[in-house]
Protein backbone atom coordinates (compact mmCIF):
# COMPACT_ATOMS: atom_id res chain seq x y z
CA UNK A 1 0.00 0.00 0.00
CA UNK A 2 2.74 2.48 1.23
CA UNK A 3 4.71 2.00 -2.05
CA UNK A 4 2.17 2.51 -4.11
CA UNK A 5 1.38 5.67 -2.40
CA UNK A 6 5.43 6.35 -2.83
CA UNK A 7 5.33 5.83 -6.48
CA UNK A 8 2.33 7.58 -7.41
CA UNK A 9 3.71 10.41 -5.58
CA UNK A 10 6.92 9.96 -7.67
CA UNK A 11 5.36 10.04 -10.58
CA UNK A 12 2.96 13.24 -10.06
CA UNK A 13 6.03 14.99 -9.06
CA UNK A 14 7.64 14.03 -12.03
CA UNK A 15 4.68 15.18 -14.89
CA UNK A 16 4.70 18.70 -12.37
CA UNK A 17 8.69 18.82 -13.14
CA UNK A 18 7.88 18.52 -16.92
CA UNK A 19 4.97 20.70 -17.05
CA UNK A 20 6.92 23.68 -15.25
CA UNK A 21 10.27 22.84 -17.52
CA UNK A 22 7.61 23.26 -20.72
CA UNK A 23 5.81 26.29 -19.44
CA UNK A 24 9.41 27.46 -18.13
CA UNK A 25 10.57 27.02 -22.15
CA UNK A 26 7.69 28.84 -23.83
CA UNK A 27 7.96 31.73 -21.14
CA UNK A 28 11.52 32.57 -21.79
CA UNK A 29 10.95 31.72 -25.89
CA UNK A 30 8.24 34.50 -25.97
CA UNK A 31 10.47 37.17 -23.69
CA UNK A 32 13.36 36.29 -26.72
CA UNK A 33 11.42 37.01 -29.43
CA UNK A 34 10.28 40.08 -27.46
CA UNK A 35 13.43 41.36 -27.22
CA UNK A 36 14.19 40.15 -31.14
CA UNK A 37 11.34 42.15 -32.40
CA UNK A 38 12.34 45.39 -29.72
CA UNK A 39 16.29 44.93 -31.58
CA UNK A 40 14.59 44.45 -35.18
CA UNK A 41 12.63 47.80 -34.60
CA UNK A 42 15.14 49.52 -32.40
CA UNK A 43 17.28 48.82 -35.64
CA UNK A 44 14.74 49.80 -38.18
CA UNK A 45 14.83 53.47 -36.67
CA UNK A 46 18.77 53.48 -35.99
CA UNK A 47 19.08 53.00 -39.94
CA UNK A 48 16.57 56.03 -40.41
CA UNK A 49 18.03 57.93 -38.54
CA UNK A 50 21.69 57.40 -39.90
CA UNK A 51 20.77 57.55 -43.74
CA UNK A 52 19.16 60.98 -42.77
CA UNK A 53 22.48 61.89 -40.86
CA UNK A 54 24.31 61.12 -44.05
CA UNK A 55 22.02 62.99 -46.02
CA UNK A 56 22.21 65.94 -44.18
CA UNK A 57 25.92 65.78 -43.75
CA UNK A 58 26.15 65.78 -47.93
CA UNK A 59 24.24 68.92 -47.77
CA UNK A 60 26.69 70.17 -45.02
CA UNK A 61 29.39 69.82 -47.66
CA UNK A 62 27.34 71.26 -50.72
CA UNK A 63 27.01 74.11 -48.53
CA UNK A 64 29.69 74.99 -46.95
CA UNK A 65 30.85 77.48 -49.50
CA UNK A 66 27.75 79.59 -49.15
CA UNK A 67 28.46 79.65 -45.10
CA UNK A 68 31.49 80.96 -45.85
CA UNK A 69 30.42 84.36 -47.20
CA UNK A 70 29.23 86.98 -45.04
CA UNK A 71 25.61 87.36 -45.10
CA UNK A 72 24.33 90.49 -43.01
CA UNK A 73 21.05 89.29 -41.11
CA UNK A 74 17.83 91.29 -41.93
CA UNK A 75 16.80 93.39 -38.68
CA UNK A 76 13.23 92.56 -39.09
CA UNK A 77 13.99 88.40 -38.93
CA UNK A 78 16.39 88.86 -36.09
CA UNK A 79 13.62 90.95 -33.79
CA UNK A 80 10.30 88.86 -34.94
CA UNK A 81 9.13 86.36 -32.53
CA UNK A 82 6.92 83.94 -33.53
CA UNK A 83 4.59 81.92 -31.71
CA UNK A 84 3.07 78.90 -33.41
CA UNK A 85 1.33 75.42 -32.29
CA UNK A 86 3.70 72.50 -33.53
CA UNK A 87 2.27 69.00 -33.87
CA UNK A 88 4.96 66.09 -32.89
CA UNK A 89 3.77 63.20 -34.56
CA UNK A 90 4.62 59.29 -32.99
CA UNK A 91 7.69 57.45 -34.04
CA UNK A 92 9.07 60.83 -35.55
CA UNK A 93 13.03 60.56 -35.37
CA UNK A 94 15.05 63.59 -33.91
CA UNK A 95 16.48 64.48 -37.12
CA UNK A 96 12.90 64.55 -38.79
CA UNK A 97 11.38 66.66 -35.45
CA UNK A 98 14.60 69.15 -36.27
CA UNK A 99 13.59 69.78 -39.70
CA UNK A 100 10.10 70.55 -38.86
CA UNK A 101 11.10 72.91 -36.47
CA UNK A 102 13.69 74.80 -38.52
CA UNK A 103 10.92 74.62 -41.45
CA UNK A 104 8.53 76.47 -39.00
CA UNK A 105 10.80 79.04 -37.80
CA UNK A 106 10.83 78.00 -34.18
CA UNK A 107 14.75 76.93 -34.51
CA UNK A 108 17.65 78.45 -35.81
CA UNK A 109 19.88 75.20 -36.95
CA UNK A 110 17.92 72.05 -37.28
CA UNK A 111 21.37 70.00 -37.10
CA UNK A 112 22.28 71.10 -33.66
CA UNK A 113 18.81 71.08 -32.05
CA UNK A 114 18.72 67.19 -33.34
CA UNK A 115 22.24 66.71 -31.48
CA UNK A 116 20.79 68.36 -27.76
CA UNK A 117 18.20 65.64 -28.11
CA UNK A 118 20.50 62.75 -28.68
CA UNK A 119 23.56 63.50 -26.51
CA UNK A 120 20.64 64.05 -23.48
CA UNK A 121 18.90 60.83 -24.66
CA UNK A 122 15.46 62.64 -24.72
CA UNK A 123 15.36 60.52 -28.00
CA UNK A 124 12.65 58.17 -27.06
CA UNK A 125 11.38 60.46 -24.36
CA UNK A 126 9.12 62.36 -26.53
CA UNK A 127 5.50 62.97 -25.86
CA UNK A 128 3.15 63.24 -29.15
CA UNK A 129 1.12 66.13 -28.97
CA UNK A 130 0.40 69.41 -30.36
CA UNK A 131 2.71 72.18 -28.34
CA UNK A 132 2.60 76.04 -28.15
CA UNK A 133 6.05 77.09 -29.34
CA UNK A 134 7.95 80.37 -29.38
CA UNK A 135 10.96 81.27 -32.08
CA UNK A 136 13.11 82.57 -28.92
CA UNK A 137 13.00 79.77 -26.91
CA UNK A 138 16.24 77.89 -26.28
CA UNK A 139 16.51 74.17 -26.64
CA UNK A 140 16.47 73.23 -22.71
CA UNK A 141 13.17 75.05 -22.97
CA UNK A 142 11.63 73.14 -25.99
CA UNK A 143 12.87 69.90 -25.07
CA UNK A 144 11.05 70.54 -21.33
CA UNK A 145 7.39 71.12 -23.37
CA UNK A 146 8.51 68.35 -25.36
CA UNK A 147 9.49 65.69 -22.56
CA UNK A 148 6.17 67.72 -20.71
CA UNK A 149 8.52 68.12 -17.28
Amino acid sequence: MIKEILRAVGIGCLIAGGILYFVQQQTSEGSLKKQLADSKEDIAILKKELAISQTLSGKEAIRKPEAEQETIPDENEADEIITKSFTVKAGITPAELSRELENEKLIKNAEEFELYIIENEYTRKIKTGTYELRSDMRFPEIARIFLRL
